[in-house]
């Protein structure tokens, strides 16, 4: 379970440029489509996120934290990566 404190310490997160982080990172994870999953769940974003699943056996997990927690955190209006806890997350902005 994602818990919003986890999100809250600078340690956990990435600020990153969508335009600098999506392309390297897709092919990092093996989600081909991974700047229209993310453009896509921009436009119309859950509470409960989107989990993307990638070639390398890799699943993410796109997520809102204001929406996702009902609690306004630094940055969290933004869509966020979440691989969870073991690494870090990655704030787009």
């Amino acid at each position: 379970m994602m818990n919003v404190n986890w999100f809250k310490n600078q340690d956990n997160v990435v600020y990153a440029n969508t335009e600098e982080f999506v392309d390297n990172f897709a092919k990092e994870t093996g989600i081909s489509n991974l700047k229209e999953k993310i453009e896509e769940f921009r436009k119309a974003p859950n509470e409960e996120g989107v989990t993307v699943i990638g070639r390398k056996r890799t699943s993410i997990k796109l997520l809102v934290p204001n929406l996702t927690f009902h609690e306004k955190i630094e940055m969290g209006e933004n869509v966020w990566v979440y691989m969870g806890e073991n690494y870090e997350s990655y704030c787009l902005y």
